[in-house]
């Protein structure tokens, strides 16, 4: 939605059919963890609910237009980049956002 222009009609959405509708949300999210330039957050979608993936990827694009550049994401694995697990100071330039 970010990225309509202004001369677009917003979509609507219908009270009676989002209230019949399944609810979806992430089963559990850690803290947002930034070194440097790189941030990483462990999110469990589960695997009865594919439609939590196309959010994530959803609202990191929205997240990616409107506010930083995200260059690459990663899915899955315990070996991120050059991420340095030592690194968690901020003198070291490490920080913990809660969500």
């Amino acid at each position: 939605l970010s990225q309509l222009s202004l001369d677009c009609k917003r979509p609507t959405y219908d009270a009676l059919e989002a209230a019949n509708a399944a609810p979806t949300s992430f089963y559990n999210i850690g803290d947002l963890e930034i070194q440097e330039n790189l941030a990483r957050v462990w999110v469990d979608i589960g695997i009865q609910d594919p439609l939590l993936l196309d959010i994530l990827l959803n609202s990191l694009t929205t997240i990616n237009s409107d506010h930083l550049g995200i260059k690459e994401v990663q899915f899955g694995g315990s070996e991120f980049q050059s991420w340095n697990d030592s690194l968690n100071t901020e003198e070291a330039g490490y920080s913990v956002q809660k969500i």
